[in-house]
């Protein structure tokens, strides 16, 4: 459940943290329970299985994968259960991204008696990491002819047809899969996503959820439902709930910051965004998201930091240039400002964003012509996108042409793109006032 948040300070800060402390301990005491149950009974390999299990999905793959070891050593009598805890050891491996060690893990899989078809379809996944879908798609193939109905190979051939962008045969696969083994939740998820990239949103959506009625706690579920859904209080509990259940989910802390600080969360999205960068540090986003809310917080000079180590992870993040664009004109050095701004348009022109800013920018800094000129390029390029029309308004009004700012601010309640509508309703307000004192006069 999301609990009521206050306003950014030290008691919200109090409170993130007695919210974060009670999903870590919910999840923690599952796990305790699991362990125990291992420890009681060190001899039976399904609770080793079941505990490594989760210890992986809960993000700690160096104990999931001390458990794997331990069941694969007491399994001999169970051939059911060694093939499931060699799948666990790769998909460890997978989760780690770690390709050659997944690759051999699935091929020690194959040689188990009975296993072949698995090992191939295990090699699929690990080819999967590295988003070779040709490769993926011959083992697949090879597993599938050893095994007609390898529930694994379907999984796996519908992912990578995704992957080749080929959405038609990845919607098959998937529900191929599913007529297979209908319990399960990652032929669910797959089909949800492959329906979502086609268009069919209520579709997508419900197989999303029906993945979750099967598995309440795949974190890989709720992420994808929570992405799919607007921006909003469902979407970031179920991402509360993804990350809850893997605390190593970095692409999950990174979609909760992003909506936490658009919200005005300052403090859920910082620890949100300080998590991304823990468990995701090579990547440009989540130090990304993280210098934009320390520029929330005011610390313009943290911001630029964390925007720089961005660039030497990406030097062609357009983020970050933004990013360093936004702080400089916090800091009010608008010329820097604006270099990067122009850097941040130039590296993606499907971005409003830097010429919306830019103009925002100008304006404050009472350089009404360029933000006027800022403005009418976002409008031109971007005619249905609200922000662009309101920087706009405030650049005319600058320079005094209220009636052709008033007109732009009418046009930008009738296009998409969030603004405070309240806001523009008042400045359409003063135009109306002094449409009136002229007429007095």
């Amino acid at each position: 459940m999301r609990v009521v948040r206050f306003a950014v300070g030290t008691f919200q800060v109090a409170l993130v943290l007695m919210i974060a402390s009670s999903q870590g301990s919910a999840q923690e005491s599952q796990l305790e329970s699991l362990r125990v149950a291992a420890r009681s009974t060190p001899g039976d390999a399904d609770a080793a299985l079941a505990l490594g299990r989760a210890l992986r999905r809960a993000g700690h793959p160096a104990e999931a994968m001390s458990e794997l070891r331990r069941g694969i050593a007491v399994a001999a009598a169970k051939p059911a259960a060694l093939t499931q805890l060699h799948w666990e050891v790769a998909r460890v491996q997978m989760d780690r991204h770690d390709f050659r060690a997944a690759l051999a893990a699935c091929g020690v899989l194959g040689r188990l008696k009975g296993a072949s078809a698995e090992g191939h379809a295990c090699a699929a996944g690990a080819h999967l990491v590295w988003q070779r879908a040709t490769e993926a798609l011959a083992e697949t193939a090879t597993a599938l002819a050893q095994d007609p109905q390898c529930y694994e190979a379907k999984v796996a051939e519908g992912r990578a047809q995704e992957f080749a962008l080929d959405l038609a045969r990845s919607e098959t696969a998937f529900r191929t899969a599913i007529t297979w083994r209908s319990e399960g939740a990652d032929a669910h998820v797959g089909l949800g996503r492959a329906l979502l990239k086609e268009g069919k949103k209520d579709e997508g959506l419900a197989e999303l959820r029906k993945a979750l009625a099967l598995d309440s706690k795949n974190p890989d579920a709720l992420y994808e439902l929570a992405v799919a859904l607007p921006p909003g209080q469902e979407s970031m509990t179920l991402l509360e709930r993804a990350t809850g259940e893997r605390s190593s989910f970095a692409d999950a802390w990174l979609a909760l910051g992003t909506q936490e600080l658009s919200s005005g969360y300052l403090a859920d999205a910082h620890r949100a965004a300080e998590a991304a960068v823990r468990n995701d540090p090579k990547s440009a986003g989540p130090h990304v998201l993280l210098g934009k809310v320390v520029l929330a917080d005011s610390r313009p000079d943290d911001a630029i930091k964390e925007a720089e180590t961005a660039l030497k992870i990406l030097a062609n993040s357009a983020s970050a240039k933004l990013l360093v664009a936004d702080a400089n004109a916090k800091k009010g050095d608008i010329d820097r400002a604006l270099e990067a701004y122009q850097d941040a348009w130039g590296l993606d022109h499907g971005d409003p964003t830097p010429l919306v800013h830019a103009a925002e920018a100008c304006h404050v800094a009472g350089r009404d012509t360029s933000a006027r000129a800022f403005g009418v390029k976002a409008t031109q390029e971007f005619p249905d996108w609200a922000p662009g029309w309101v920087a706009l308004g405030d650049a005319l009004v600058g320079q005094g042409e209220k009636r052709a700012a008033c007109e732009a601010y009418t046009k930008s309640l009738s296009v998409h793109g969030l603004v405070d509508r309240a806001s523009v309703q008042r400045k359409l307000a003063s135009c109306d006032e002094s449409h009136s004192l002229r007429s007095r006069k």
